[in-house]
């Protein structure tokens, strides 16, 4: 039987994954910064899975599967978590040119 090696970590994912766009592999790699320093402040502030479910209200499995990429989170997920751990949301203006002139309204 020809089984793939499971994936762990969203490093490990991009790795991996062949993707068609360099567009793609930008988001990937912006999820994995976000999951990265989710990990590393939780590790910082001295926190188990459990303590930073408890005091978002999800479970010890949400937060499991949010580190170690095993689905992609909610952004509610996202935002609980990283508010919990004392990180304040927001975005950055990006300096490509060429994905802002991607852009279309309707």
């Amino acid at each position: 039987m020809n089984e793939k090696p499971e994936l762990k970590t969203w490093s490990d994912r991009r790795k991996q994954l062949n993707y068609k766009t360099d567009y793609e592999k930008q988001v990937i790699a912006e999820m994995a910064r976000v999951v990265n320093d989710i990990v590393r402040r939780r590790k910082e502030l001295g926190l188990t899975q459990r303590d930073v479910a408890e005091r978002t209200g999800i479970t010890q499995a949400q937060v499991a599967r949010l580190e170690t990429s095993t689905s992609v989170p909610s952004m509610e997920t996202v935002m609980k978590v990283a508010l919990a751990l004392g990180f304040k949301l927001g975005f950055e203006e990006s300096t490509n040119e060429q994905a802002a002139s991607k852009l279309t309204y309707v």
